[in-house]
């Protein structure tokens, strides 16, 4: 698998990136402990939102890499905010995190699942780059390998 391998996976990515970065709509949801929060509260460091639900296949998948993907950065520089829609709320998702061994990954949720709609996006999972202002820089709708070395190099290069 030469260079054309590498090229190949950053295709397969499939990451749109903005020519402006965009207004992200005020989501709001809560934290593992029911705290409420909105994106606002995240500002000051660039973020991977990721839109989620336990009951999506792909979504499942894709956890484990995107908590891969948490634990190489500081968190207070860069943020993979994974959001679930789960209608059942917090403790499924908890559950979900300890059946997978997921460590560095906060719990997020939005039980109304009005981001999907706020975010226009089709479906889970939806991915969202987002930049230290709250702006969306990029988007990648479906799956990916969040920590492969061709991804973590395409999402530093947008984090300057």
């Amino acid at each position: 698998m030469g260079a054309s391998g590498a090229s190949e996976t950053s295709k397969d990515l499939q990451f749109s990136f903005l020519d402006q970065p965009a207004q992200l709509p005020e989501i709001s949801f809560v934290d593992g402990d029911a705290k409420p929060l909105s994106l606002r509260d995240f500002r000051g460091r660039p973020i991977l939102l990721n839109i989620w639900a336990t009951w999506c296949v792909p979504c499942r998948k894709e956890m484990p890499s995107l908590d891969r993907l948490q634990a190489k950065f500081d968190p207070s520089r860069f943020l993979v905010l994974t959001l679930s829609i789960d209608h059942l709320g917090i403790p499924v998702v908890k559950k979900f995190y300890q059946e997978l061994g997921l460590e560095s990954l906060g719990v997020y949720v939005d039980q109304s699942g009005a981001a999907l709609n706020q975010l226009q996006a089709p479906g889970v999972p939806t991915t969202l780059l987002v930049d230290a202002d709250g702006r969306e820089i990029g988007r990648k709708i479906g799956p990916a390998e969040w920590d492969s070395p061709q991804t973590i190099a395409l999402l530093r290069q947008h984090l300057h």
